[in-house]
């Protein structure tokens, strides 16, 4: 829809800073219509915006249309309107916030130095009929709106005196009100936004309030992301501030050191402020969002219901749930709860790194959860637009970054092929999942450019060595520091990224760069074992990450395969027979010892008690999955070593829950690679396990499985199917 593109206005040319704000605009425009048949509404407002039609919010959900670099993309929805107008007098509305356009809260990143950023703007195209009726124009009238700051990382700022009752309807009086003035638009193609919306998934009332330095702590007994609604009838100009936290301090006051970047204003971290007008309302924000369990509520004297109100709005995209896991051990059972807890918390149009903090889209995080998200959520979909993205940021050199959306950040220093890895892993999980050749082909190109990036970087070794490494090691005091060298895990995963390319060249019967896929991921195997394998099947450096690494991808021949993963158990028990990964280690671990034999330890190093393991993070109060495994105090997320908390809702941990489907309950989706209908069943034994039950259905296709075992010790497995699926039993 590039007519969009012609029609863009704003308010002026002013925008807001940390510390010098600008009102978010009203724009409005009242017309009449003749009789109609159809009307449709194509609006882009960047950063994001709601629309109101004669006096209604019409919006889609939250933050919309979209989170993306505007020179990249810039994303429009279309809206059905013809029941929301009339013949006659008619009236459309939008209020238009910062978003990505204009990303303050986003510094530490760089983002408040990007190019495109400006003053929030709209365009606007009403079809009658099928006729261009409507475009946003100078004539459109706008006003500041109550909402007197927004940022997207640090919250929203509002003032309930400044609102003008009725703005969006045909009757109201503007003639207070200042023209609109056109603006420069996007430099990016205009595209229909298609990813699902992000929406209210969840209302949760308050488990817990206590009064806390002057205010009142609620605590709704879940970490997750979303904003808070209140109701109060306060007196005029009286101050209500929220402020959201993960946790609290030991003497459980508000605590906030762990919301934000070190170099960042706490005091402008995750806060919302609304000023009362004098009368009963209702608030809830519009253009944020938060990572929370706590809320400290200050400027009221009682916070007793019915004078006052407070409830959380869960917000993610609207993904279906596909996938359904439950068994006879309650500790796996938290953590399968835990998980989707952190992939609802995590995506927003498509997966981030935390609510509390970044929200931004690392990529290397999106490549550890894709196939756990896939088991678990129809988001094949949101991915696939984001890798549209993705391919966007990709220079021509074929470097990509290690956030996306970004401006400059994260090209020179977070990626490297563990991170890169998005541009294949996406793709190649969404068609083992779903089938769709499509997101092959739109990739492909792009794939091809990054191989022969990365074979520009293989060192005089033939090893690959650049970007982050074996993140959030377990028991480190600093998330980059690991005991696998840099260039053991970037050649491993670069073996792993050349041979998934290769798959997908094949699938597209592009033979040449299938050849060049395979031959570079044959030269790196070889340099690899040259470089790195001692002669009795271990990898030089004896880490638990690397020799799960070099058994996962193919490093070890298959003569050598069991010594190998015989190996990696003695790893383990050198440490106590504890995990001693970060998470790319996490990511392969527990499924190689699970595929040889293993997987009663697997499950053992998951939930047995002490440090560290994942029932470690759930005997500390957990309700999602933490960024890092550090010692704590007892009873206390803080840690021994006196470091820093981390982010407490990360899901890049969260691979777990694809083995809980894969080995406990036994599903493996498309296990041949060229029919996502056929399942193959083949649940392994565990000791501890008694029965497991759940289900993985998409687009109504799919499968539910279910096994108890009786009192002799034998299993009765019961499997049933939904519309196209086949599947097949394998013995284990």
């Amino acid at each position: 829809m590039d007519i969009l593109k012609k029609h863009f206005i704003s308010a002026g040319e002013n925008f807001s800073r940390l510390y010098d704000r600008v009102n978010a605009p009203y724009l409005r425009k009242s017309f009449t219509l003749p009789a109609f048949s159809t009307a449709e509404l194509y609006i882009c407002g960047l950063g994001f915006y709601e629309l109101y039609i004669n006096g209604q919010k019409h919006t889609k959900g939250k933050l919309a249309p979209y989170i993306s670099n505007p020179d990249h993309y810039a994303y429009y929805d279309k809206y059905d309107v013809s029941a929301w107008l009339k013949s006659g007098g008619n009236a459309i509305g939008v209020i238009l916030g910062n978003g990505f356009l204009n990303n303050m809260g986003g510094h530490p990143w760089g983002f408040e130095k990007a190019s495109f950023r400006s003053a929030p703007k709209l365009s606007l195209l009403l079809l009658i009929d099928g006729k261009e009726y409507l475009f946003s124009d100078k004539s459109f009238k706008t006003a500041p709106s109550p909402i007197f700051f927004d940022d997207l990382r640090c919250g929203e700022y509002y003032d309930a005196r400044l609102e003008q009752p009725d703005w969006s309807t045909y009757g109201f009086d503007d003639s207070a009100w200042t023209f609109a003035q056109q603006t420069a638009p996007p430099k990016g193609e205009m595209r229909l936004c298609t990813a699902e919306p992000v929406r209210v998934i969840k209302e949760l009332s308050p488990v817990t309030v206590f009064p806390s330095d002057g205010g009142f702590i609620f605590d709704f007994g879940v970490n997750a992301a979303g904003i808070c609604r209140f109701s109060l009838k306060g007196s005029k100009g009286q101050k209500i501030i929220l402020r959201h936290c993960e946790t609290l301090t030991e003497n459980h006051g508000f605590y906030n050191k762990n919301t934000c970047t070190p170099d960042f204003d706490r005091e402008l971290s995750q806060k919302d402020i609304f000023i009362c007008s004098g009368k009963q309302e209702t608030f809830e924000p519009s253009f944020t969002y938060h990572g929370f369990r706590y809320v400290f509520l200050e400027g009221v004297p009682s916070c007793e219901p019915p004078k006052l109100t407070l409830d959380m709005l869960v917000l993610s995209s609207d993904l279906p749930q596909t996938g359904i896991f439950r068994c006879s051990d309650e500790t796996v059972n938290r953590l399968q709860e835990a998980t989707l807890n952190s992939d609802r918390s995590n995506f927003f149009y498509f997966p981030t790194d935390c609510p509390q903090r970044e929200k931004n889209g690392w990529t290397g995080d999106a490549v550890l959860s894709a196939e756990q998200m896939l088991y678990n959520l129809d988001c094949a979909n949101s991915f696939s637009v984001w890798l549209d993205n993705i391919r966007a940021a990709q220079k021509e050199n074929g470097r990509l970054p290690a956030v996306v959306p970004t401006f400059e950040f994260g090209y020179d220093w977070g990626s490297g092929p563990a991170w890169d890895m998005v541009l294949v892993e996406l793709p190649y999980q969404i068609y083992r999942f779903t089938g769709e050749i499509k997101v092959l082909q739109e990739n492909s190109g792009a794939i091809a450019k990054y191989l022969r990036y990365l074979k520009s970087k293989v060192m005089k070794n033939g090893l690959i060595a650049f970007g982050l490494t074996d993140w959030c090691e377990c028991g480190q005091t600093r998330e980059d520091i690991c005991s696998t060298p840099l260039e053991i895990s970037d050649t491993l995963i670069s073996i792993d990224l050349c041979q998934k390319s290769a798959f997908i060249f094949r699938v597209l019967s592009d033979s040449e760069n299938e050849r060049y896929a395979n031959e570079f991921a044959l030269s790196l195997k070889s340099s690899f074992r040259k470089n790195h394998l001692t002669p009795d099947l271990f990898v030089s450096c004896r880490s638990q990450t690397a020799q799960a690494q070099a058994i996962a991808f193919g490093v070890f021949r298959e003569n050598e395969v069991a010594a190998a993963a015989q190996n990696l158990v003695t790893l383990i028990k050198e440490k106590s027979d504890r995990f001693h990964v970060g998470v790319l280690g996490a990511r392969v671990l527990f499924r190689v010892l699970a595929q040889h034999s293993h997987g009663d330890l697997a499950l053992q190093l998951m939930t047995k008690d002490g440090f560290p393991s994942y029932k470690y993070w759930l005997d500390h109060g957990a309700t999602s999955l933490w960024e890092g495994f550090n010692e704590l105090r007892e009873n206390s997320i803080f840690r021994i070593d006196g470091g820093r908390v981390l982010s407490l809702n990360h899901h890049f941990w969260g691979d777990i829950s694809a083995w809980f489907y894969r080995y406990i309950l036994g599903i493996n989706i498309n296990p041949n690679g060229d029919d996502c209908n056929l399942f193959e069943i083949s649940p392994l034994e565990f000791k501890n396990i008694e029965y497991a039950e759940g289900s993985y259905i998409r687009n109504g296709n799919g499968v539910s499985v279910s096994w108890k075992r009786s009192p002799d010790g034998k299993r009765a497995l019961t499997v049933k199917t939904f519309g196209k699926a086949r599947y097949f039993l394998t013995e284990t």
